[in-house]
């Protein structure tokens, strides 16, 4: 089982955040809104992570919460790469108003990886 995050993994393009807004859905777990769209033509599933600086003035707060965010996707991410053959665009939008402890931001993340697997299939 394969656990980092490599750069191929990470949504970085303008025009498919653009579009995962546009077109995309969305699944809600306090305190986390994930984002997805099911693409064919990309090799891995691309993920982006999400802090509004309305919530958290903080720019360290921000990347904190977006560290945090990550590595529960990293540690949890088998549980999409169960699905044979789909590849989703993530991003995972963090809406709480107060710093997160870690294990609540991976419960949540592990929920809506769970939520999206099981709908898809």
């Amino acid at each position: 089982m394969n656990q980092k995050f490599p750069k191929t993994e990470k949504l970085k393009s303008a025009k498919t955040i653009e579009k995962l807004f546009l077109e995309g859905d969305a699944h809600f777990k306090f305190p986390i809104k994930l984002f997805f769209l099911p693409k064919q033509d990309i090799e891995n599933n691309l993920v982006a992570f999400a802090v509004p600086k309305k919530n958290f003035k903080s720019a360290v707060d921000r990347n904190r919460i977006k560290r945090q965010l990550r590595e529960a996707y990293r540690l949890n991410k088998h549980l999409l790469e169960e699905i044979s053959g789909k590849k989703f665009v993530l991003l995972f939008l963090y809406l709480g108003k107060v710093k997160p402890q870690y294990d609540q931001l991976e419960k949540a993340t592990v929920k809506l990886l769970k939520k999206l697997r099981d709908e898809d299939i």
